[in-house]
C-alpha cells in the first residue's frame, strides 16, 4: 500500500490504552478487591546483614483481625529468582541487606497487618556488613552464600565459593597488540550510584490461592509468563498450577519485571485460605525495591595519531548488593556480547 509520507510522519496515532486510562476503567493490580481479601504487610529488616536467632509472633497472632503469620520457618530452603534461585522467600536465619523480609503479616486490614507487625519481637545478631564491591572480592572477604556454587541457574560452574557471582568476558581481536600499536592511551574510570525508578505506581499485587496449591496471580509485573514461571519453580509446583491476570502498569522503566511480593502473598494466601493483597509504600520502594545498580567502569582506549581507535577495553563491576535474584539474565545488561 503506497502512502504519502504526510499521511503517516507527523499525523498523531492514539494510544490503544488511552481511553481506558483517562477515563478510570483501566484496571491496576492495586486496583483489584476479591471477596474476603486480606492486607498484607512485611517486617523488614533494620540492619544490613546478622543472623536471625528468634522470632516471636504471637503477640501479632492474638491481635483480632489477624489471619496469618509467616516466618522464613514456612518457607525454609525454597530459593526464587528471576534466572539464579538464590533469594529465600522470607529470610532463612541470615538477613543479607536493610528491608530484606524477615515476616510477614495477613489481616482484615492493613491497619491491623501494620499494627501485628510492631508486635513482632525479632532477635538478631548483627555481623560487620560487606559495603565495597571491591572489598567484597577479596579472597578474605566473608562469603554471603556459602552455598552459591549449589544455586540453581547459575551462568558458569562456580568452582571456589566467593562474592563474585558471575565473571564473563567476552573479546574481539588481539587487543593487547591493539595496545602496542597505539600512539596515545587514554584511560578513564567511571563510578555511577544506585538509582530508583521513581515509577509512580508502586510495587502491588495480589495472590488468591485455590484448590490445594493452585492460585490466581494479579501484579504490575510486565513479564506475566515468566513470573509464573518463576513462582512455580521456586515452590516446586508446575506452571499449569498458576494463573497470572496481567494488569496495567504504572510505570515501570526497567524496574517491573521481577516477583517482588508475590510469593510472599501465595504463603499468606494459602495459611490463610483467603485472597491476599500487598502494596509496597515507598520507604519499602526506596529500601527493598529494584533499583539500577551502582557499577565501577574502567575503560581502556589506544588510538592512532590520525584519530582511529585501535584497542579498547571496558571492565565492569556491578555492585550487585545480596542477591542475584533480580537480575534478568543473572547478569545486568550494561554489559554483553554484541
Amino acid at each position: 500500500m503506497n502512502l504519502a509520507p504526510g499521511k503517516i510522519i507527523g499525523t498523531p496515532i492514539q494510544r490503544l490504552e488511552g481511553p481506558e486510562k483517562v477515563s478510570g476503567r483501566a484496571i491496576y493490580a492495586t486496583d483489584v478487591v476479591l471477596p474476603g481479601m486480606l492486607w498484607a504487610k512485611v517486617l523488614r529488616s533494620p540492619i544490613s546483614y546478622g543472623r536471625i536467632k528468634k522470632i516471636d509472633a504471637r503477640q501479632a497472632l492474638a491481635i483480632p483481625g489477624v489471619r496469618a503469620v509467616a516466618t522464613g520457618e514456612d518457607v525454609k530452603g525454597l530459593l526464587i529468582g528471576r534466572k539464579i534461585y538464590d533469594m529465600p522467600v522470607l529470610a532463612d536465619g541470615v538477613v543479607r541487606f536493610i528491608g530484606e523480609k524477615v515476616a510477614a503479616v495477613a489481616a482484615d486490614s492493613e491497619a491491623i497487618a501494620e499494627q501485628a507487625l510492631a508486635l513482632i519481637a525479632v532477635e538478631y545478631e548483627e555481623m560487620k556488613p560487606l559495603l565495597d564491591p571491591l572489598e567484597a572480592l577479596k579472597p578474605t572477604a566473608t562469603l554471603l552464600h556459602p552455598k552459591v556454587s549449589d544455586y540453581r541457574g547459575l551462568l558458569h560452574p562456580i568452582e571456589t565459593p566467593s562474592n563474585g557471582f558471575v565473571d564473563m568476558t567476552w573479546k574481539k581481536g588481539d587487543v593487547e597488540a591493539g595496545f602496542r600499536e597505539s600512539d596515545i592511551i587514554v584511560e578513564n574510570t567511571f563510578t555511577t550510584k544506585p538509582v530508583h525508578q521513581a515509577y509512580i505506581e508502586p510495587h502491588a499485587c495480589v495472590v488468591e490461592a485455590r484448590g490445594g496449591s493452585k492460585a490466581e496471580i494479579w501484579a504490575c509485573s510486565k513479564v506475566p509468563f515468566a513470573l509464573r514461571e518463576q513462582v512455580a519453580t521456586a515452590f516446586g509446583k508446575s506452571t499449569d498450577d498458576f494463573i497470572v491476570r496481567p494488569a496495567y502498569i504504572g510505570g515501570c522503566f526497567g524496574g517491573k519485571g521481577d516477583f517482588m511480593d508475590v510469593p510472599v502473598c501465595y504463603v499468606l494466601s494459602l495459611k490463610s485460605g483467603r485472597p491476599v493483597k500487598m502494596v509496597m509504600d515507598y520507604t519499602e520502594e526506596f529500601i527493598a525495591g529494584n533499583p539500577r545498580h551502582a557499577a565501577l567502569i574502567k575503560v581502556r582506549t589506544g588510538v592512532k595519531k590520525d584519530g582511529r581507535i585501535v584497542a579498547h577495553r571496558m571492565e565492569f563491576l556491578f555492585d550487585s548488593g545480596a542477591y542475584a535474584a533480580f537480575k534478568p539474565q543473572g547478569y545486568l545488561y550494561g554489559v554483553q556480547e554484541v
